[in-house]
């Protein structure tokens, strides 16, 4: 099982890379590990397209090493926060995509626009507050900006999602980039138009549902 998760926190990483959504050995991928408290994630410096299950860390949601010879993850604290604060979670993505990356050093939410983002992922992509990259505030900021939806964008550095394994995070990533990509061409004038506010209540209503069901 642990090794089938691994295997899967590789492929969302080396996706993530391969579609451009991050460079270099930017971002990290984590998944919840089998027991209390622990998870498996990326290491740091370790380019993407090198990467096998092997180099998949586990280590504590503080941190702390459990299993594996290489440095997890500088952010860490901030995926073992998501997780200590999300029971639902099982898998979160830190990646820096063009688009949404450029709403978060506006330090601009994505609204919600599109009925897809709503259910999908919750509403609005917030924007936490601002904190060093691996910090512990980050950390904190990032649950509180994602309260009980799926994406978030960190302000001045890049997106964060969550999902049932690694695949499914990433795809929040996907639709959370795409979703910035329109949102910042259509209100390059003005006459963009949101959600109307009970179309968005009852949509947020739907989302609860499936999430409790474990189908978003």
């Amino acid at each position: 099982m642990d090794r089938d998760l691994k295997r899967a926190v590789v492929q969302a990483a080396r996706a993530m890379f391969s579609e451009g959504l991050v460079v270099g050995s930017a971002g990290n991928v984590s998944a919840r590990a089998a027991g209390e408290g622990a998870m498996h994630i990326t290491p740091t410096r370790v380019p993407y397209l090198d990467l096998t299950p092997e180099h998949i860390v586990t280590v504590t949601f503080e941190g702390d090493p459990i299993e594996g010879e290489g440095l997890p993850s500088s952010e860490s604290l901030m995926h073992g926060a998501i997780y200590a604060a999300r029971p639902d979670v099982g898998s979160v993505v830190h990646a820096h995509p063009v688009h949404a990356s450029a709403m978060a050093v506006r330090r601009e939410a994505i609204p919600a626009f599109v009925d897809e983002q709503v259910v999908y992922l919750g509403g609005a992509v917030e924007v936490s507050t601002y904190a060093p990259a691996a910090s512990e505030e980050l950390a904190e900021n990032a649950v509180a900006a994602l309260g009980e939806r799926r994406a978030v964008l960190l302000a001045n550095h890049g997106t964060l999602t969550v999902g049932r394994d690694p695949g499914d995070a990433l795809e929040v990533t996907r639709l959370s980039e795409r979703l910035a990509q329109i949102w910042l061409a259509a209100s390059y004038r003005a006459g963009a138009n949101l959600l109307p506010s009970t179309i968005v209540e009852a949509e947020v209503e739907l989302y609860r549902m499936m999430q409790n069901e474990g189908s978003a």
